[in-house]
Order: structure tokens, then sequence, then C-alpha cells
């Protein structure tokens, strides 16, 4: 039975040269690539090299009962690398939930985990250890823990060296950051003896960012409070009050925050489940009042978007998550973002609802949790699943694709012949690749596209009173 599809993905105001129009059929098995993970992960990081290669942290409950976490790696194509490690894995002695991943300019990884305290592992592109790297391979203890919500852990690459952050649990419990030394040994020239105490606290979850002077910034939900370092770990003391700016959205302190990033021109943005809002600080540690974010607005969706993850790309934000209604609870969700914030018309958004992660793991454990933004494809990673989605390429011009109403259908996937159901008189119809190649013109309906090879393609409408729609095409 012929299956009719309205595909709305590009919608008839959209242009496809930057839109998601499919997951990669080359990529694993159809674009995903499943991930052997124990259900209560959030071990959420991954690393692309510039080969395409992608390396990942996961856990599973292995056949004794006991959770242990690895390091995977994938070929450009998604299949497990039998080359790296064990068959494409390398299991970690670390506490499983909280294994992150980063990828030296040399090629070589470094993964950071909780052994009762911190420590940082570095191999080297074929899994093994780097004997140059700290005591075989293994840093020194770290005195930096998760807050009580599994949070406020992480490590970031400054230049050669490596800023590690984290909960001291000591008397008084608070936020601390570090820096190791690019041989692994703990730098005690940073800070104060080798740390600097922030405000942060284990109620509450810590973001440590680095700008493009390679300053560090802290920021503390819950007491929406921001804090500057200078690269060696001194307080800023030009930057807000002191060193230290307060942030209040609506006359209260900033919480619930899900995400932050730093931006080329050193803004911060940060997501907040508790509003679905995305906002933006400037430089100088106020909040920018030209960042007006409209997507939660725009959509029409009954709950969220909530955002885990936002990237910068040649300009503009690309944003992933969760649609956060009914429909899409623990659906992929992404969207792209002009600089003011506003929602970019040309790629609008895409949900992906067949690739959720299971039920009962709520956010920020569905949806998706990291996204690799490359030119022609997007990189997701969720609980579950690794996903590929393709770009269309911009050899499909749309400078003459102006916004109209004109709505038109196909039967969709296609057979023998092209047929669609439009009110509208339609002047023609140009058939592309994925990759913008022009491959046949169609004047009427019910034409016969036999010779058209299975596939993903993309049909470019001409109505008659000017108007030009862009919907995606299934030949069976």
């Amino acid at each position: 039975m012929t299956k009719k599809l309205f595909l709305v993905l590009l919608l008839a105001a959209q242009a496809a040269f930057a839109q998601i129009i499919s997951k990669d059929p080359t990529f694993a098995s159809n674009g995903v690539a499943e991930i052997p993970s124990y259900s209560m992960s959030n071990s959420y990081q991954m690393v692309q090299n510039s080969n395409g290669e992608i390396y990942f942290t996961y856990n599973v409950d292995v056949a004794t009962g006991v959770t242990h976490g690895f390091v995977s790696k994938l070929t450009p194509n998604g299949l497990l690398d039998q080359s790296f490690g064990n068959n494409g894995t390398v299991k970690l002695a670390s506490e499983p939930f909280m294994n992150q991943i980063k990828l030296q300019a040399d090629g070589k990884l470094l993964i950071f985990g909780l052994w009762g305290n911190a420590q940082i592992v570095r191999m080297l592109p074929t899994g093994q250890l780097d004997p140059t790297f700290g005591t075989n391979g293994i840093s020194p203890e770290i005195y930096a823990d998760h807050d009580d919500f599994y949070n406020s852990y992480e490590f970031i690459l400054q230049n050669e060296k490596i800023i590690v952050h984290g909960i001291r649990r000591d008397q008084n419990p608070h936020h601390a950051i570090y820096r190791l030394n690019s041989n692994g040994s703990i730098d005690q020239t940073f800070g104060s003896n080798g740390y600097v105490s922030t405000q942060g606290n284990i109620t509450g979850r810590t973001f440590v960012l680095i700008d493009n002077q390679s300053n560090i910034i802290s920021f503390s939900d819950n007491i929406g409070v921001i804090e500057k370092f200078d690269s060696n770990g001194h307080p800023m003391t030009s930057f807000g009050n002191n060193g230290v700016a307060q942030i209040n959205i609506n006359g209260f302190a900033v919480g619930n925050v899900s995400a932050a990033m730093m931006d080329t021109n050193n803004r911060i943005l940060f997501s907040t489940n508790e509003n679905h809002d995305i906002f933006r600080i400037n430089p100088n540690g106020t909040l920018d009042t030209t960042f007006n974010y409209d997507l939660y607005t725009s959509l029409g969706l009954s709950a969220g978007p909530d955002i885990f993850s936002i990237n910068e790309k040649n300009g503009s934000y690309y944003v992933g998550g969760n649609a956060g209604n009914t429909l899409f609870s623990t659906n992929y969700f992404i969207s792209k973002l002009n600089q003011n914030g506003s929602i970019n018309s040309t790629f609008n958004y895409y949900i992906e609802p067949n690739f959720a992660d299971p039920p009962y793991l709520t956010p920020p454990f569905s949806g998706i949790a990291e996204m690799i933004v490359n030119n022609n494809n997007i990189i997701v990673k969720g609980n579950n699943y690794i996903v590929k989605y393709l770009l269309n390429s911009a050899t499909l011009s749309t400078t003459d694709i102006t916004k109209t109403d004109s709505d038109i259908s196909f039967e969709n996937p296609i057979k023998e012949s092209l047929i669609y159901h439009t009110k509208e008189k339609v002047q023609s119809i140009e058939i592309y690749t994925l990759d913008g190649k022009l491959i046949k013109n169609i004047e009427s309906n019910n034409t016969r596209i036999s010779e058209v090879p299975k596939g993903v393609y993309m049909a470019k409408v001409v109505f008659e009173n000017g108007k030009i729609s862009v919907k995606k095409l299934i030949k069976d």
C-alpha cells in the first residue's frame, strides 16, 4: 500500500541546503550506531578526529554484575575499529558514570574519570596507555569529586595543559579548579598551591569555561555567580565586581542550567530547563539583552525544548536536546539559531521520532547530550545511540526561494511514477541528489521515473505564481 507522507522537514518557507535531510546510510546501520550502554549512563562525551573517526565513552553492566566504564572507537563509516584496544574497545578502571574524553592535537586521547578522586588517563591512538604521561599513563589523584547531582566535574584543554575541576569534599565542601602539566603532574604554580576555590557548591551545578585568551570562567547555577580568573588561576578584578558577576533572571538567581558554552566572541551561552530558555552573557559579565531566544514560542510546543548541547559553527549556534512535549518527550531535537537568538528560518528544526532513548530516562539522560557539527553532517550522541545526519549540499540553490503558503504532497515512497497533490499550479519539479546534482526535470503529474535509482532525493517545486517549495522524496 502506498504510504502518503506530508513531508514537512523543510516546510514551504525553508531552503534545502542547510537542513537535515536524512540519516547517513553509509554510517553504521542506516546512520545509527547503537551504544551498548548500561541504562543509567551519563557518560556522554565523544570526540571526532580529522579523519572522521569517533571515540566515545560509555558503561555497561558486564556478566559478573559489575558495571565498568569503556572507551570505543568508530571508523568514519560508524563501525568498531578493530585495531583500537581489544577489538575496538578499552576497558577503564574508573567509576563508570564519570568518564569523559578529549582529543589532543597530536591525536592522543585523554580520559577523565573517578577512582574515588579524579584521575586522567592518556592513551595513544591505538588505545595503549601513554607511558610518558603520569605513572604508566595515569595522572596522580586530584581532590575533585562530583556534586550531589553527579555534575560539576570535568576537564578542559588549556593549550598544552589540562584544567580539571570538581567538588572538594572536606569540612566545607566547595568547588575547586586544578591544572595539570602536559606530562600529567599537578601544576603547583596554578592558583594557590595548585588549585583555585570557587563559590560553587554541592547543591548546584558548576561549569568551567575557557575564553580566547585562556582565561578561566567558573559559572555556578543555583547561586547564579560567574567568577573570572586569568590563565594561571588568579582572580581578574576588572571583571564584574572584583572578579565576580551575579546573573539574575526575572529577579532570581540562575538555576537548573543544562548546558553552557563560550562562543568565539567570549560570550557565554547557557540553557535552563527551568523555563526552557537560552540566555547569553557579555564578556563583562552582564546579561546580553540583544539576544532574543524565541525557539520555545516559535515552535508552539506544549513544553520545551530542553537543550543539553550548544555548539557554534560559522557564526551560528546549533542546539540539541529533546523536543520536550508529550509526543516527543525523549526524542532527538536539533535546531539552528541566528546570532541574535532567533530561529534560523532556513534550517528551522528537526525532530527524530524513531530513536528515542528508553522512556524511564529523564533529562539530562534522554535526547541529545552532545553534538558535533561538521560542514556536511551533524553527529549526535544520546544515551543509547550515535546518529549521523546529512545536511543538504549548498549546490542546491535557494536564493530564489520565498515564503509560500502553497502546499504540495507526494506519494511516498515513490515506485514507478512521481505523483503529487496540490491546489496550486505547478510549473516544474527538479529532482536533486543529496549532494545537489540535478538528475531529472518533471513537467507533469504522474511522470514515470523508473530509471531513477532507489534512494533519498530532494524535489524543488516551482509553482506558476513564482513561489518555490523544497521537499524530500524517497525512491523505492
